[in-house]
């Protein structure tokens, strides 16, 4: 649990690399540092995490484990303790408490600024020239004052799909009642007959009005659909170079969407619906930061540059967009893990697991491809009966489901 009582500068130093940082920078540092307090068993860090936060232990002890490794515990004041504990990213440990433990945590872009000896992002000159990178740590660290401040620009959804998910909640609510929310958009109520008649739903006879399309899914799952649908509305930007950027995030999203719909098949406990919406939002972070992005022109034109940003802020960014948005905890955790290749929550398969194979599926014959794990390397791969399969066999079940694959992707894109 984060305090209110920051970290005295003097502390600061006694740690590495921040032991770079001079007087005044430390003193800046400090009014942003606060001590976190956690419980024997607490997670402080996940295995595979590419959390954008350094963490580092001022008292207690936690444990260290890591698949094939003898677990190592790691006292405060020690050696090992000096340094980060995930200095190493994506983390190669699962880090928990072994007691009650304080920690304090440094945002990556404030590290970077002292590794480089670059003046800290919020004393760079607005005349002065500024590289690419060093404008990442600035847009970077504007991201991070905001979160920290519980002050994140996060874009609103829009009245229908906030209309239909207050009405959902409600248990006196009806069919009848959510279609006549729907109705006040003729577009949305358009895709929903389009993927109530689409062969993730299709019946014995066609849909042809919004209600008996909602009573053939449900409510949950018109739910979950209209927030989809809605999201492609926020994926705009007036900027060119923006617009691009928002364009690429929405394809991808529709993808993995697409393919998590066909992967879910394969495991039991996994709705169909709920694995599309899993897809579509796991990448929801990077809409705040493009946006924030529009600030810094000239990083904008440096796709590596910015990319880096949001490989980096897109999980926290994401868990802050959804709960803002009231999405509950099996879809943010989904967002936190999306990208912790080697995640594994257990046995039995969660939305997560659909999600990581379906982007790394999504990565065949892209150049992504050689950056990320093998498929059948990853926990999540086993869970599935997918997985009792041959990876080549896998595409050619997927290669089979093509024509589902195209059909959800192109409703979800509006075409």
């Amino acid at each position: 649990m984060k305090t209110d009582k920051f970290v005295p500068p003097d502390m600061l130093a006694t740690f590495a690399p921040l032991d770079k940082f001079d007087a005044e920078q430390l003193l800046r540092l400090s009014r942003k540092c606060y001590f976190e307090t956690l419980l024997a068993g607490e997670q402080v860090v996940r295995h595979g995490a590419r959390d954008p936060w350094s963490y580092f232990l001022v008292t207690g002890e936690v444990i260290m484990e890591a698949p094939g490794r003898e677990d190592e515990q790691v006292a405060a004041n020690s050696e090992r303790a000096k340094r980060p504990l995930n200095y190493t990213k994506p983390c190669q440990w699962a880090i928990r408490a072994a007691g009650s433990v304080v920690i304090f945590r440094v945002s990556d872009a404030m590290l970077a600024s002292a590794l480089r000896g670059a003046p800290a992002p919020d004393k760079l000159s607005d005349t002065s020239p500024q590289s690419e990178e060093l404008m990442a740590l600035q847009l970077m660290e504007e991201i991070e004052r905001d979160s920290r401040a519980n002050q994140l620009k996060i874009p609103s959804l829009p009245d229908v799909a906030l209309q239909v998910q207050a009405a959902i909640k409600r248990e006196t609510s009806d069919v009848a009642e959510v279609a006549r929310i729907v109705m006040v958009d003729p577009p949305l109520a358009g895709r929903l007959m389009q993927v109530a008649n689409s062969p993730m739903y299709r019946g014995k006879s066609a849909i042809t009005t919004c209600q008996a399309a909602i009573a053939r899914m449900g409510l949950k799952v018109t739910r979950d659909l209209v927030i989809g649908c809605s999201l492609q509305q926020m994926f705009k930007s007036e900027s060119p170079l923006l617009k691009r950027f928002m364009q690429k995030a929405w394809q991808h999203s529709t993808r993995v969407a697409a393919l998590c719909a066909v992967i879910s098949r394969h495991a039991k406990g996994v709705d169909e619906d709920r694995a599309m919406l899993a897809g579509l939002v796991h990448d929801i972070g990077t809409l705040p930061i493009i946006h924030y992005a529009a600030n810094y022109p000239e990083l904008v034109e440096d796709e590596a540059a910015l990319n880096k940003v949001i490989n980096k802020l897109s999980a926290e960014v994401g868990v802050q967009v959804l709960r803002r948005w009231e999405f509950d905890l099996e879809l943010i955790d989904v967002v936190r893990g999306a990208h912790e290749w080697y995640r594994d929550s257990g046995p039995a398969p969660d939305y997560c697991d659909v999600v990581l194979l379906a982007q790394l599926y999504s990565f065949i014959n892209t150049a992504q491809m050689a950056s990320h794990p093998s498929i059948d390397v990853v926990p999540a791969f086993s869970k599935f009966s997918l997985g009792q399969l041959e990876p080549q066999m896998v595409l050619r079940v997927l290669e089979a489901a093509q024509e589902d694959i195209d059909a959800i992707e192109q409703v979800l894109q509006g075409r």
